[in-house]
This record gives C-alpha cells, sequence and structure tokens, in this order.
C-alpha cells in the first residue's frame, strides 16, 4: 500500500497543526532506534511479539508503524494489523505510546478510517488502557468488550 499522510489544519487554515504518516519501511528503520526505547519502558504493553516479529512484520507489511505529532514531529507512535477473518477485515490498532493530546483525534480518526476503507476493513478495533475510553467516546467508538486475561501457572515437576 501507499504511504498514507493526514494533516489537521489549524483555525487560520495556514498551517498544519499536527500531521500523521504512515512510516515506510525506510522511516520506520531511520526511527527504530527510538521506537526500540519506546518499547523498552513498557515491556508489558507488547507481551505477544518480540522486537524481531515486530521488525519483521514492519518490513513484510504485516504491520504498520503510524506517527502523528506537530509537523516534522512525530510524539505518539502506534502499530495497526489487519486481520482477516472468515466474515470480515478488521484494522486492530495493536499498540501505542507517547505523548497524546485530545486534538489529535480528528486526525487520528480521519487517517485510521480512511486506511480501513483503502484495505477494505469493515471495522477498526483499537485495544488500550480503560484511561482511552473518555477519548474514544467523543469520536463516536464504543467500548464492546474488555479483555481480562490469567497467567496459567506452569506445573511444578518433582
Amino acid at each position: 500500500m501507499s504511504k498514507t499522510t493526514t494533516h489537521d489544519m489549524n483555525a487560520d487554515m495556514k498551517s498544519s497543526k499536527f500531521a500523521l504518516t504512515m512510516f515506510t519501511a525506510e522511516e520506520f528503520e531511520k526511527f527504530w532506534p527510538g521506537i526500540e526505547d519506546m518499547l523498552d519502558k513498557v515491556p508489558h504493553t507488547w507481551k505477544y511479539w518480540t522486537k524481531d516479529y515486530i521488525r519483521s512484520a514492519v518490513e513484510r507489511e504485516m504491520m504498520q508503524v503510524w506517527g502523528i505529532g506537530p509537523p516534522p514531529k512525530a510524539v505518539l507512535i502506534f502499530f495497526t494489523q489487519i486481520g482477516v477473518y472468515p466474515a470480515m477485515r478488521v484494522l486492530h490498532v495493536t499498540w501505542g505510546a507517547g505523548s497524546f493530546k485530545r486534538e489529535m483525534l480528528p486526525t487520528l480518526e480521519a487517517a485510521l478510517v480512511n486506511y480501513a476503507q483503502i484495505a477494505q476493513c469493515e471495522t477498526i478495533e483499537v485495544r488500550g488502557r480503560a484511561g482511552w475510553d473518555k477519548h474514544f467516546k467523543s469520536v463516536g467508538m464504543k467500548r464492546d468488550y474488555v479483555t481480562w486475561t490469567y497467567a496459567v501457572p506452569n506445573p511444578r515437576m518433582n
């Protein structure tokens, strides 16, 4: 897929307040050291993957990496993946970190909806902390369910 960039214009319509872009593989490699630092600070939030998998998935275009912030700096980074199921395709927002501002929501919503349409997804799913609820409700998203997990203990062998 081609690179996606969305701009949010401020009130005077002269300059972009925020820009959101999907990183190319080359941009991802350039920014990887900073993304890796962000991942290392919150390892419990990406427990299903390894850093090697993330790099490989981005290179093979199985995972998308996005950045948003005041141009030209991305202050919030997040990953998406397209889930292909028998009944539908879903754009999953799987991980994010950085500095979030509520004013970013219209730009995030526009870009993700556009990308989901291009990718022929029927829905967008965002999984994250309960604290995001207040932000997502403001753009019409609803919480369908909460996922709770239980770690299965290893049986002890004597």
